[in-house]
């Protein structure tokens, strides 16, 4: 019997209005894919010196709860775990689904969690896909480049962010700005989600070849939290889980918040 143990890595986060925040220190997440022999597992631990009082469980892409729910109650440095087997949401090989998983605090002040979602096989029980949980992210997702071959493809995800429905494109360019690929229009109200692919064989034409690429979202009302994947063609398993970046170059009130949280980190240790 296969025995996995969860490590928590303890990271200050904080929340001062220049992000897309959730209300009552909501941990927020974006979609994540797995398919038929993964589960995906929600971890929480209590950042010192504060409790963490949770409710902990997955939705799909319509809202709805898939798996189970659980109420953690935890003292500082505690930490517990939720999870949900693909094997569970749908019975056709290499078909990915998307789950949101949530985690909303059921206390007020002095309830500190810090939270992360993982993707990890269910045979050999190896982790693939780690994605940490945010307070917030900047009203426009913004991405980096990333890079695709001829047996991959990148997948974009959009889920709204209760309460606000979620109003804009999604799209690809590549490293000249051209649009790649089709674009995708959503129009989602709080708690629906959306995504669109852009296999990398509509892009190289032999085993090796990569091409850059950058996911795009043009959300001007923000409520869109994105995120995207690479996946393989054969399997429909993720190699790589990119969320959007939360402090970019470009971003001044970013760069602000960014500085304004070092100092607070400082002061509190």
């Amino acid at each position: 019997m296969k025995t996995r143990i969860a490590v928590a890595f303890l990271v200050f986060t904080t929340s001062l209005g220049w992000t897309q925040t959730l209300s009552n220190n909501t941990t927020n997440f974006p979609m994540i894919g797995i398919v038929r022999g993964q589960t995906l597992q929600i971890n929480v631990a209590a950042f010192p010196p504060d409790p963490c009082f949770a409710q902990i469980d997955f939705q799909d892409a319509n809202g709805n709860a898939v798996g189970t729910s659980v109420n953690v109650t935890l003292q500082a440095g505690q930490s517990a775990s939720l999870s949900v087997n693909a094997n569970t949401l749908t019975s056709v090989p290499g078909q990915r689904i998307e789950v949101l998983p949530t985690v909303v605090p059921t206390a007020g002040l002095g309830n500190q969690c810090d939270a992360s979602a993982e993707v990890f096989d269910n045979l050999l029980g190896s982790t693939s896909v780690v994605v940490p949980g945010a307070l917030g992210y900047g009203p426009s997702p913004e991405f980096a480049m990333l890079g695709v071959t001829e047996l991959q493809t990148v997948r974009l995800n959009v889920v709204a962010y209760p309460p606000d429905p979620c109003v804009g494109e999604l799209s690809f360019v590549n490293t000249s700005g051209i649009q790649v690929g089709n674009a995708l229009n959503v129009q989602l109200a709080a708690g629906q989600a959306a995504s669109i692919d852009l296999p990398g064989n509509t892009l190289v034409t032999r085993l090796g070849q990569r091409a850059e690429v950058r996911p795009l979202v043009t959300a001007p009302n923000g409520g869109c939290v994105a995120s995207a994947e690479i996946y393989s063609n054969l399997f429909g398993f993720t190699t790589a889980s990119i969320p959007p970046d939360p402090c970019s170059p470009s971003n001044t009130s970013c760069i602000a918040f960014q500085a304004r949280a070092e100092t607070i980190k400082v002061d509190r240790f």
